[in-house]
């Protein structure tokens, strides 16, 4: 795996979810949020500004170093896990052997904070078919200024199959890591579980699952 800290101002076309139409609209509604450069706020998000990404959407609480589990998931997020992802940590989706590398990138995207695209491959076998894809991850700020919130994205190419699917990243690809240089407050208070957004689940236009646990 070659991991590239990328530079804003070049090219990304060779980059994780380069050209993939949900992740760069996704990411396009996310950077027109960014007033004054700062991180976007987790109550900024109108879910009916990204309805064609809302199916791969996920929305992350940051609640230990390396750790966040889903508040807000799409519905083809439950078709690859083959069960409900909402209250799951993020490493649920990945092998046993991607699970230390995929922790340090989402600390990085919450702490620096950094835009993180990941890509995917799930192996293929017998009975199930080979899967690739991208993960998109997007800082968030919640109502005290931390990063603890990820808007992301998973987009898979492939057939999902009728078994649970999980990813390792793609050897040889190339991971993009984009820190966005920004002084924001300290996510290192906010490790401990906080109580569920409830406002998700009273949005009829969100069509995701929503962690009550």
């Amino acid at each position: 795996m070659k991991i590239v800290e990328d530079n804003p101002q070049r090219r990304r076309t060779d980059l994780p979810g380069s050209g993939n139409p949900t992740l760069e609209s996704l990411e396009r509604y996310w950077d027109a949020l960014r007033h004054a450069q700062r991180v976007p706020s987790r109550n900024d998000i109108e879910p009916s500004q990204i309805d064609d990404a809302l199916p791969h959407a996920f929305i992350l609480q940051r609640v230990a170093p390396g750790i966040a589990r889903m508040r807000v998931a799409g519905q083809k997020l439950h078709d690859l896990l083959k069960m409900d992802a909402r209250g799951m940590p993020l490493s649920t989706f990945f092998l046993p052997e991607a699970k230390d590398e995929i922790a340090k990138l989402v600390e990085a995207a919450f702490t620096e904070p950094a835009i993180i695209s990941i890509p995917l491959n799930s192996p293929g076998s017998i009975v199930r078919p080979h899967l690739t894809g991208t993960m998109l991850l997007l800082p968030l700020r919640d109502d005290k200024g931390a990063t603890s919130r990820i808007l992301g994205a998973i987009v898979t190419e492939g057939q999902t199959g009728s078994r649970p699917r999980r990813f390792e990243i793609a050897k040889g690809a190339r991971v993009r890591h984009e820190t966005l240089g920004l002084q924001l407050a300290s996510v290192q208070t906010l490790i401990q579980p906080q109580p569920v957004e409830v406002q998700d689940r009273d949005r009829p236009a969100l069509r995701l699952v929503v962690n009550n646990g």
